[in-house]
């Protein structure tokens, strides 16, 4: 409430000087609300008041009400050309094609009907005939359609003239109510009567006909307001609880025996916590929460309690089902704003905007409703329906409504405010330089103007932390993502232009456990940065791109208001799993970077935002812009460019602020990360770090924390750069640690291992442990690639994208296979080759292996061969591989290859997965071509022999760890079956790397079908076999129907008996 300005209004009391102060801008029933409250804090009777507001603050108070359509908005502000008095009014102008009746409204709170009750207002339109009316509540008459308390309007003047400010006036409530009560008993029955009637909006109704509406208002003046300070009691007789959870709304319908007592709702709350919501909206594509714009930062809800979630720097969370009563208060009580579903609304025709329920006040705590994840372009119609019945159902004018999906984004976005890009990031084999771009094109395809919101994760993938905690332990509390990469996936979302993001947790942040304190530590350093960050990311836009004399460290340029922001962020290959802070061990006292930002007006001045404030920096204009310095320079950093003092006194103050919160957060992380490598430094291996100084760094760090703390009382700025400085060189030594560890595999997402710094010293044990492994008998039939009719006889499948923009195809290439005669020969190119997309959506051709049964708790070997000779357009995935029990987040992605590259990943059968499928995956998620060959999936086992002449796996530049060093018990991972953590929830199937190894003596999964060829089938994307279903029985198609790939192949009367049918 404090962070914007609000406009003078004055509250007379009889028989009391009258009180005139400022404030920030509330809506007209706050004010009232204020008074409410001072009466019953100093122990008075509620008087009657008078309350005037004369909208001179920046607040816009009116919305737009339920008419017989809905008008477009073309803009709504508080303006100061030529206000009634004072300096300022609310203006409205409104494109109107079609209707009879326009509202606008405005609420005053529940004020009691009593004979002194006045209301006037000032109006001005480009239209005559506006009327003004009030709203009035009564408890007592219940709509049998809605199950609500009846709501009538009693009119009062209209206006006369056009393009001049008129009075307008409404009172004598009582008498305009005695009028209708005939009416009312008719139709509601003879039992209601007028008490407790409740004048809840002043509305202005314009007869409506097609055209623009230019509406502006000023100076209300309400006389004898009595607030309501207790919700009125419905009549018995009546049940109380409704769908959409409103104290005031009862199922429709619905009624319960005269001798019942009326229950009151779960999730009602108190009208006194339902009137402080400030208004929410879309401006221009700018999230704004009481006029000013809003960055989200929301957490997935997990039963913390909120007030510890905003400690941690959010200003979101998020659920899955709509709130209760409870927790929206908890929200207003911790400053944290609500993101959930709508809930579940009444079976009636929105074409009848009176038999529909209302949104009480008490959903004012929500930001966004949100309609789902996942969605695709079958659900464009339900999603329709739903979101134009949220919207004829939600009083509150302007809220946004979300939603994500995996297809059909054009379509998707054309029903909902903001879409979701979601993504899983962290701890996977997207590089933060594909986020970026990934996200850029997002907009592509999508309606133009739709903003995006980003996902982001505190924690890795759980089907990662389940192969974790299947190999070795680690991961059965889950693996927190490392603290910087997240820092930097963020700082990547904000320089994509997202309008917020929105963090995936599947348990509880506030726990007592080292994954839980990494992860709540790691999010409020992020959400400190997000915080400066705020204002550009909310409401800024991308100006340029800037130069870096570093090519790891990208940098962009965003503009808002009168002042930019330099974003540099370090993006070299695998900070999505453990960031590179620095080049080197020990880091330098000076490491400059050179940025060259251009564009930059000439009175603009370069500052560093840093601990203790803006720090001037050194600049030079030269050809294409002007040459900034940072030194020293270490994985990121945020540059002001302003030459408006208010910007950076704004700027400099939030920091200042923030000190005390980055202090402890720079303390308790540096904490962390120092235990952490000293932790790692004692399990690793010798061969894991070679020649690299790790005591010396570890000692470095410590020394650089301790320093910090002796000076942390008197010069906090420098502590906290101290602090800052240790955390880094301890995560500089894991970053080391794991490039050669990724060495020893090939891969990033070989094996769940190496895709955390909290497993890294598991890593190389199980490294040491799979050289003393020897592949068993092959598992998959057909991987050698050398006729159609092999790949469809055992059961191989291949989908394609039913897209008339985008020719696939699939076949078995002569030309350079890796083994054989043969390889198989995925292919996707634009129809028009004039006009190729740009961006391509979901994968056009993919192809997958029959459905394999493999023994439980056993550790597999998936191989392949594969040959990407150009890049593949329109994507960065590239060519995806992946696999069912490792899920989405280990996927293998490949880029160009100079040949024939091999693949290899290691998967282990978690122990309660007995009869679960494995599926692999090859998809082309671009245009181009990509080559696949000697694909093999075998289980390995001990060799139960020494390291000598056993045949290993490993292709590692690094020598073997002694025995003494390696894997305490090879044969608890590899020789029998392992306890695992069940995963709460099913998730996706996903992609993993595969390797080499020729299919010797394979053993048949699956019955060849009668006449096998090549099918030509097409799906949609991902539509893989679910967990549990039989290998034999065919995958479920769009229509939840059976559908057989085969089908063309067969001929007449045959039966699809196979798996691949």
């Amino acid at each position: 409430m404090n962070e914007f300005l609000l406009p003078r209004f004055s509250i007379h009391i009889p028989q009391q000087p009258a009180v005139s102060c400022h404030r920030p801008a509330v809506p007209l029933l706050l004010l009232i609300l204020w008074r409410v409250l001072a009466s019953l804090a100093a122990g008075e009777a509620l008087l009657a008041a008078t309350v005037e507001e004369s909208f001179e603050g920046d607040h816009i108070s009116w919305a737009v009400a339920e008419s017989d359509f809905r008008p477009r908005i073309v803009s709504h502000t508080r303006s100061r050309e030529k206000p009634h008095r004072g300096i300022a009014c609310e203006r409205i102008v409104l494109d109107v094609s079609s209707g009879t009746t326009l509202r606008l409204q405005t609420p005053i709170g529940r004020t009691r009907v009593i004979d002194e009750w006045r209301a006037s207002l000032w109006v001005r339109g480009d239209h005559p005939d506006i009327r003004l009316s009030v709203r009035v509540m009564l408890p007592n008459f219940i709509d049998p359609k809605t199950g609500r308390p009846v709501e009538v309007l009693v009119p009062g003047s209209i206006s006369q003239d056009a393009d001049r400010w008129e009075q307008l006036e409404v009172g004598t409530i009582s008498t305009g109510l005695q009028q209708q009560l005939l009416a009312l008993r008719a139709e509601h029955g003879p039992t209601g009567d007028l008490t407790g009637a409740l004048a809840t909006h002043l509305v202005l109704e314009l007869s409506s006909s097609p055209g623009r509406y230019d509406v502006a208002i000023d100076d209300i003046l309400l006389n004898g307001v009595v607030q309501d300070a207790v919700v009125a009691t419905p009549a018995k007789g009546r049940q109380t609880a409704t769908s959409v959870r409103d104290p005031h709304v009862r199922p429709a319908q619905r009624t319960v025996p005269a001798n019942a007592e009326p229950t009151a709702s779960p999730s009602a709350a108190s009208p006194v916590e339902s009137l402080a919501d400030p208004s929410t909206g879309l401006a221009r594509g700018v999230l704004e929460v009481g006029g000013l714009p809003f960055f989200p930062r929301a957490l997935d809800h997990s039963g913390e309690p909120l007030e510890v979630i905003a400690a941690m720097g959010f200003n979101c969370v998020r659920l899955t089902t709509p709130a209760s009563g409870e927790l929206l208060a908890e929200a207003r009580l911790a400053g944290i704003w609500v993101i959930c579903p709508p809930p579940q609304l009444p079976d009636v025709d929105i074409r009848d905007p009176e038999s529909l329920p209302v949104f009480s006040a008490n959903w004012d705590r929500v930001l966004l409703w949100d309609m789902g994840s996942g969605l695709s372009e079958a659900d464009v119609e339900s999603l329709a329906e739903r979101a134009r019945r949220v919207r004829a159902c939600d009083m509150r004018g302007g809220r946004a409504i979300i939603a994500s999906a995996d297809s059909g984004l054009r379509s998707i976005s054309r029903h909902v405010d903001l879409l979701i890009a979601r993504r899983t990031v962290l701890g996977t084999s997207v590089e933060l330089a594909d986020y970026l771009t990934w996200l850029r094109d997002r907009p592509r395809l999508m309606r133009p103007g739709t903003p995006l919101l980003a996902t982001l994760s505190t924690e890795l993938d759980p089907r990662t932390a389940q192969q974790a905690a299947s190999l070795s332990g680690i991961g059965g509390r889950g693996l927190a993502v490392d603290p910087e990469s997240l820092s930097l996936a963020a700082m990547t979302a904000v320089a994509a232009g997202t309008r917020g993001i929105l963090f995936a947790s599947s348990r509880r942040i506030d726990s007592d456990d080292h994954e839980s304190r990494a992860r709540g530590s790691a999010a409020l350093a992020m959400n400190l940065k997000l915080k400066i960050l705020e204002p550009w990311a909310a409401a800024g836009r991308f100006a340029a791109s800037a130069q870096s004399s570093d090519s790891d460290v990208k940098a962009v340029v965003l503009e808002a208001a009168r002042a930019r922001m330099v974003v540099a962020w370090r993006c070299v290959q695998g900070s999505q799993i453990v960031a590179r802070h620095y080049h080197g061990d020990i880091p330098k006292e000076s490491s400059p970077l050179t940025l060259l930002v251009p564009g930059v007006p000439e009175a603009h001045q370069a500052w560093e935002v840093g601990p203790g404030g803006l720090r001037p920096l050194r600049q030079k204009r030269v050809t294409g812009g002007v040459s900034i310095v940072l030194d020293p320079f270490r994985s990121s950093s945020l540059v002001l460019l302003s030459g408006d003092p208010s910007v950076t006194a704004h700027v400099q103050q939030r920091v200042r602020e923030l000190s005390p919160i980055a202090l402890a957060s720079a303390r308790a992380q540096a904490a962390i990360v120092l235990a952490d490598g000293a932790e790692l430094l004692l399990k690793l291996p010798p061969a894991a770090m070679g020649n690299l100084p790790a005591a010396a760094m570890l000692s470095e760090a410590q020394r650089s924390a301790v320093a910090a703390e002796q000076i942390a009382a008197s010069d906090p700025a420098t502590a906290i750069a101290g602090l800052e400085r240790a955390a880094a060189i301890a995560g500089q030594l894991e970053r080391l640690a794991w490039e050669r560890g990724v060495l020893a595999t090939g891969s990033m997402v070989a094996g769940p291992l190496s895709t955390s710094d909290a497993s890294l010293a598991e890593h190389w044990r199980f490294v040491e442990a799979i050289a003393s492994t020897v592949p068993q008998e092959e598992l998959l039939l057909g991987g050698a690639m050398e006729r159609i009719e092999e790949l469809s006889g055992n059961g191989w499948r291949h989908f394609a994208m039913n897209e008339t923009t985008i020719r696939t195809a699939v076949e078995i290439s002569r030309t350079q296979p890796a083994g054989g005669k043969g390889s198989l020969l995925m292919s996707a190119k634009a129809a028009n080759p004039t006009e190729s997309p740009g961006t391509v959506e979901t994968p056009p051709v993919w192809i997958t292996t029959p459905p394999i049964s493999p023994p439980s708790g056993k550790l597999l070997q998936i191989e392949a061969r594969v040959w990407v000779p150009q890049p593949i357009k329109g994507s960065v995935d590239g060519l995806l591989v992946f696999d069912s029990i490792g899920g989405a987040a280990l996927a293998e992605r490949v880029g160009v290859t100079a040949g024939w590259r091999r693949l290899v990943l290691y998967r282990i059968v978690p122990a309660d997965a007995s009869g679960e499928p494995l599926v692999v995956t090859f998809a082309l998620t671009g245009l181009g071509e990509a080559h696949i060959d000697n694909v093999s999936i075998r289980v390995l086992e001990s060799s139960g022999q020494s390291e000598a002449g056993v045949p290993s796996t490993i292709v590692s530049t690094t020598p073997r760890p002694s025995s003494a060093n390696g894997f305490p018990n090879p044969s608890e991972v590899l020789g029998q079956a392992t306890a695992t953590v069940p995963l709460p929830l099913p998730l996706p199937p996903v992609a993993a790397p595969t390797g080499p190894v020729q299919a010797s003596a394979p053993k048949k999964t699956v019955p060849p079908p009668s006449t096998p060829q090549w099918p030509g089938m097409s799906l949609e994307w991902p539509k893989i076999l679910p967990f549990g279903q039989s290998p034999n029985a065919p995958p479920p198609g769009p229509g939840g129907g059976k559908i057989d790939p085969f089908k063309r192949a067969r001929p007449a009367g045959s039966t699809a008996d196979s798996p691949a049918s």
